[in-house]
């Protein structure tokens, strides 16, 4: 593959000349010799694939970043202000951090003492939860709940309690927190299996594989997109370059 890859671009760089610019129907023979020129021309100049090759790689690199940009702006209203959504912090908050997880992500456990400590220290940021189950049936379950639970303050109890579990998600990992609230398991169990928590799901899988967002935890913090586990160094630097970028605006 790399083989016809180097033939098929250096042909492009030297086709034009070695038939004079003018567009001609070549010959195989012709295309034999195109072919053996472009090889030699390889074997004397190495360097000059390599140089192409960075090129090629650099675009291919700038061209995901643009569209990977484009498809944050484009996402906004799904991603900041999805009213299915459970959040903290002000509505109108001029920061906002995007966590995608999983209550199932070591990782994304370990990013919620740091998550709530920036949040305690920046009035002018709000978190907004999206409930990305992709570690098994005890993930989805543990998600489903979350959203059936239709209270803020319940939800952020439960979230708390889970994300702060060192035990591996299961169903009775589960029942506990909801018994533990004083809630009926069993009744928001069946609550969860409403087709609006499933379609709301669904659409955040969507709105994650739109964006780039394949593993957990990622984060989008206006408009920038982190994926992978953040420590509070790094969620606090990442406020802060949003902070500067709209002073700059």
């Amino acid at each position: 593959m790399r083989r016809v890859f180097e033939k098929l671009l250096f042909a492009v760089i030297l086709l034009p000349a070695l038939i004079g610019g003018n567009a001609v129907a070549l010959s195989p023979q012709d295309k034999q010799l195109i072919d053996k020129q472009i090889e030699d021309y390889l074997m004397r100049n190495p360097e000059k694939l390599e140089k192409a090759l960075d090129n090629m790689q650099s675009f291919l690199t700038q061209r995901e970043t643009r569209l990977r940009q484009q498809a944050l702006d484009d996402n906004a209203d799904a991603l900041y202000r999805n009213a299915a959504d459970y959040s903290m912090g002000p509505a109108n908050a001029p920061i906002t951090i995007v966590e995608f997880f999983d209550y199932n992500c070591g990782y994304c456990k370990r990013s919620f003492a740091p998550l709530m400590e920036v949040l305690q220290e920046n009035s002018d940021v709000r978190l907004v939860f999206k409930e990305y189950p992709i570690l098994g049936e005890p993930s989805y379950d543990a998600a489903s709940t979350a959203l059936a639970l239709n209270d803020k303050m319940k939800y952020l109890t439960y979230h708390s309690k889970l994300m702060s579990s060192s035990n591996r998600l299961s169903q009775l990992v589960i029942d506990k927190a909801l018994s533990e609230m004083k809630l009926p398991p069993q009744k928001i169990k069946s609550d969860a299996r409403a087709d609006k928590y499933i379609l709301h799901i669904s659409a955040t899988r969507q709105l994650a594989d739109a964006i780039g967002v394949s593993g957990t935890p990622a984060f989008v913090i206006n408009g920038a997109l982190f994926p992978g586990a953040l420590d509070k160094d790094e969620l606090t630097q990442a406020v802060k370059t949003a902070r500067a970028e709209l002073k700059a605006k």
